[in-house]
This record gives C-alpha cells, structure tokens and sequence, in this order.
C-alpha cells in the first residue's frame, strides 16, 4: 500500500515500525515469564523478581506504544485510501472506512485490543495475572494483524485462510524469538549485580529454557516465511529476484541471519564460558549481555525491514 506522499509514508513507516516493536514485547516478553520461569520462586537473591518487575513496566509502556502507534498506522491506511491525513477527521469517510471496506471490523478489533491493552497498563493487575492478559491481547494482535497486511489479499476460500494461517504463525513465531530478548536481556543485566552461584544457576536454566523455545520458533519463522514468500509468487521464487518486493525480502532475510549467527554464538560460545567461569567472575556474563543486546538490535532492523516489505506493492 503506497502513501499519497513520501513524507506520510515515511511517517506510516515509523508508526508500523513502533507498532510492531511494542506488540511484539507485549506478546514476547509476556510469555518469556510462562516459560522460562516457569516452577522458580522468584527472589531478589537470584535477581528474577528484578528483572519480572521490569518487564512488568516496560509492559506498561509498551501497551500505549502500541496503542498511539496502531492507531496512527489506522489512520493512514484511511490516508492512503483517500486524499490524504485530511479524510480522517471526515466522519463519513470514517463511517464509510469502518463499515465498508474489508479491513472496517479487523481495524474495529484492533482498537478494541488496544484499548483494552492500555486499561490493563494503567490497572493494578499485577504478576501473573498481568502478565497472562498483556499475553493474550498480545497474541490476538498479532493474529488481527494478518488481515490488515498482504496476507489479506488471498480472498476467501481455503487458500485466503491458509495465507492467514501462515502469517499468523510467523507473526506469533517471531514475537517468542524478538519479545523474548528483551527480558532475557533485563534477566542478565540483573544477575551481572550479582555475585552469587545461585543466580547464575538461575540464569543458565532460564537460557536453556529460552534457546528451547527459540529453536522452535525459528523454525517456524523460516518454514513460514518461505511459504508467506511462495504465497506471493505461486512459488516460482525465482520471480522475486526481479522485483522490489523480493529485495526488500533479501534484506530481511539477511538481516534474520545475522540475528540467527549470534544466536548460535549465544547458544554455543558464550553460554559454555558462562558455565565454565570462576565464581564471582562477571566478564562471561557481561559478555554474553552485549551479545543478546545486538541480537535484540539486529531484531529490531528486521522489524523495521517487515515494516517496509509491508508497504512495498507485492508481485502482481
């Protein structure tokens, strides 16, 4: 979808960006702490209850995030369909947009969520069962969110469902792999404080638990990336070589590799010198914080690129 002029596109762009940043810590981050928690009391002596109370806040933040920036992202599809930012604050091209158009009742979900997202932000629901509500919206954003993109061009039938189906699976995918960065992040830099084997016992279980889940979810990011990539070209890849669309694709994909080399770094290297390190030596763990840090970085640019393959016209 092409905005009506490069600098509302520009802003379109960085409204997906962010959009898609803050849904993926709210369903990521979220589950982090169903997963690699799991079974664990949570104390300040191994740094846990430290970093859940901070992933906790930055939920709390990000569910507004998301909310100002879906809504932005809303309001320029409606530009992009119109004449421009002007037509938002037409009531009828509003009326015309929510109850006319395909996307009318996905983007009336959306706000939906979104709205709930933030009740549940400024609502003193807290640990578990905050965590499990911000998981859910989460998770129902980012289904919602495959009929507001290409995915949605499949039409009905069996083959416009299974187009959902994969987007859908690849949006959840990539959120445990991206989401889950950020408190693995929170959890090292609270047990880098730390000198005590305790917590670097508690650290290394809760990055194997983290590589578990990752593993998984990188393999359905790679199987149904390929198959959202065939979707678009009836699988004669060899189409995309040609087109802007498929080069924007190489970037991202590049980009996943890289985020898929310092994962196997973090797995296999620095995970090994973490539990090969003296007591009380803190480089192993600072080490491996900086990697998970440019791991999340690069995770980020892959967003930004998803983003830009959003608004980039898919093969005719």
């Amino acid at each position: 979808m092409e905005a009506t002029n490069p600098a509302d596109g520009q802003a379109i762009l960085i409204a997906r960006w962010i959009h898609f940043a803050a849904v993926f810590v709210l369903f990521g981050s979220a589950l982090f702490w169903f997963y690699a928690g799991q079974g664990r009391r949570f104390s300040e002596g191994d740094g846990l209850a430290g970093a859940r109370r901070a992933t906790i806040g930055l939920l709390r933040a990000a569910a507004p995030a998301a909310a100002i920036s879906g809504l932005f992202w809303l309001a320029g599809m409606l530009a992009n369909m119109t004449d421009g930012f002007a037509s938002v604050a037409d009531p009828e091209m509003l009326r015309l947009f929510f109850t006319k158009t395909q996307f009318g009742p996905v983007a009336i979900a959306r706000l939906a969520l979104l709205a709930s997202a933030v009740a549940i932000a400024l609502s003193p629901l807290r640990n578990g069962a905050f965590l499990l509500a911000m998981l859910a919206i989460g998770a129902l954003l980012l289904i919602d969110q495959a009929w507001l993109g290409h995915a949605a061009e499949g039409g009905a039938g069996i083959y416009g469902a299974l187009m959902i189906a994969v987007y859908s699976v690849h949006a959840l995918a990539a959120g445990v792999w991206v989401g889950g960065l950020v408190p693995l992040l929170l959890v090292l830099v609270a047990q880098s404080r730390l000198d005590k084997v305790e917590a670097r016992e508690a650290t290394l279980e809760i990055l194997s638990r983290y590589s578990a889940m990752a593993l998984v979810a990188v393999v359905l990011i790679v199987l149904s990336g390929a198959a959202n990539a065939g979707f678009r070209v009836g699988f004669a890849f060899a189409r995309l070589a040609d087109l802007e669309y498929g080069k924007v694709l190489a970037v991202k994909a590049a980009a996943v590799a890289s985020m898929l080399a310092l994962a196997f770094f973090n797995r296999f290297v620095a995970m090994r010198n973490l539990r090969a390190a003296a007591p009380g030596s803190k480089r192993p763990v600072a080490n491996l914080s900086v990697s998970v840090a440019f791991e999340l970085a690069v995770g980020l640019a892959v967003l930004w690129f998803a983003a830009v393959l959003g608004m980039t016209p898919p093969p005719p």
